[in-house]
């Protein structure tokens, strides 16, 4: 059995990362739970580096803050007419992922910044990258109620980069390997 190559670990870590995150936000939004928490916006490390906030886009329109979008899918979760809360069931149908920077750095520990540690440098090397996660699928609204909108197709665009908690701490009990940075999301 042969080892890995630097670019082959980087694109197996690619994926295995692009498929944890998926199953990970369309559980959470299947189970009606709040998403913001995988945001770039929740995390120390980059509201100290002043990282811009995540860009948003839901269908078209700018959504200024991850709670704003909790607050839409919450309503997304309204049954017409009743206004009670109803399922709402995503369905992942296939996804994507291409890595846009294999050394990411922004907003790195100091010892990742300053590349000094030859140990953590090798131990992280196919986890800080920066990546775009597509993915396909459809989603229903509701259930058999009257006036519930029939299935419909989504497709998300995610631009995921590292969570410097996670990378630098092995054993690190967080779930989130990666943060979104960008995401554009239209149902059709």
């Amino acid at each position: 059995m042969s080892t890995l190559t630097k670019e082959e670990a980087i694109i197996r870590s690619s994926g295995e990362a692009a498929r944890a995150f998926t199953d990970w936000y369309y559980t959470q939004l299947n189970d009606g739970k709040p998403i913001a928490s995988c945001y770039v916006n929740s995390n120390a490390k980059y509201l100290a580096a002043s990282h811009p906030p995540a860009d948003i886009c839901i269908n078209g329109t700018v959504v200024a803050t991850p709670q704003e979008w909790d607050s839409l899918l919450d309503q997304q979760r309204l049954i017409p007419f009743t206004q009670q809360k109803g399922k709402v069931k995503y369905e992942v149908e296939g996804f994507d992922v291409h890595v846009i920077n294999k050394d990411y750095r922004f907003a790195a520990p100091a010892e990742i910044q300053a590349a000094t540690d030859p140990k953590l440098m090798q131990r992280t090397e196919d986890a800080r990258i920066m990546m775009v996660v597509t993915v396909a699928g459809s989603v229903t609204y509701g259930g058999k109620e009257k006036g519930t909108p029939p299935k419909q197709h989504f497709s998300d665009v995610f631009v995921l980069v590292p969570n410097w908690d996670y990378v630098t701490r092995p054993k690190f009990k967080g779930h989130k390997r990666y943060l979104v940075a960008s995401h554009t999301y239209r149902a059709y």
